[in-house]
């Protein structure tokens, strides 16, 4: 399938995320993207090759999204570029909400038990898995009001987990607000001539010091929930000084 064949929305979206890519990588990636648009069920690279009607070339299939996978850095910059053209002005609205999706198995590195934001019939109050810290550009839809547009996503290792990865593949112990400070960072080199301000939605998890200072010294406006360990209280109404008691007033 090659990229005339793609409409040109998707043909000036998926370009810059091939610049990066080896020409035969390249070559192959714009039928798993519309693969990945398609695919039905679980999110898996083997939904994509069946959604794509990749049939007997799929080992290379593999190694072309383990090539993406390695070119991480200048694929976030890319989809940037992808991305940018969608949203509109003048303010940059982004959203981070960390992702626990399920993975089971002796063999999956940095998988721990973590709490489950969607319980379902079953109730698990844990799920075993990764936790991904995704910052998502927020696009607004005639029909679907706001979407989503994930950009960069980067893996939360427990301090728990650290020990069972192999030692040549050990990483610094960050936090989940940390790593989101990180990614705002990072986002604010979008701030230019289409975009003046920067704005965040998170969720109470990151309603914390290590997010809530870096987001301010770069100038963004975050809003959040309240932490669930907040202490909430009412500001207390002025008592005229003839009518009160003794004892230190409330403040």
């Amino acid at each position: 399938m090659p990229w005339s064949h793609l409409p040109a929305l998707l043909t000036t979206a998926f370009l810059p995320l091939a610049h990066w890519l080896q020409k035969r990588s390249a070559a192959r990636l714009p039928r798993r993207l519309v693969g990945l648009l398609f695919a039905q069920g679980r999110r898996t690279v083997t939904s994509w090759c069946r959604a794509g009607g990749i049939a007997d070339d799929y080992r290379p299939a593999y190694a072309t999204v383990g090539a993406v996978g390695r070119q991480a850095p200048p694929r976030a910059v890319s989809a940037r570029c992808a991305v940018a053209p969608l949203l509109p002005g003048p303010r940059l609205r982004l959203a981070i909400a960390a992702t626990p999706p399920p993975r089971y198995g002796p063999e999956v590195e940095g998988a721990g038990i973590h709490p489950n934001p969607s319980p379902g019939p079953a109730g698990a109050k844990h799920v075993s898995g990764h936790v991904w810290v995704p910052l998502a550009a927020l696009a607004s839809h005639p029909e679907w009001d706001s979407v989503a547009l994930p950009v960069p996503a980067q893996l939360d290792i427990r301090q728990a987990d650290r020990d069972d990865l192999p030692p040549h593949r050990r990483r610094p112990f960050r936090t989940q607000p940390e790593i989101a400070a990180e990614q705002l960072a990072w986002a604010k080199t979008w701030i230019g001539r289409r975009f003046g301000e920067l704005g965040a939605r998170v969720d109470g998890a990151y309603a914390k010091r290590p997010f809530l200072r870096p987001a301010r010294q770069l100038g963004g406006t975050v809003v959040s929930r309240l932490r669930q360990d907040a202490a909430l209280g009412s500001v207390p109404v002025p008592v005229a000084p003839e009518r009160r008691g003794p004892g230190r007033p409330p403040t």
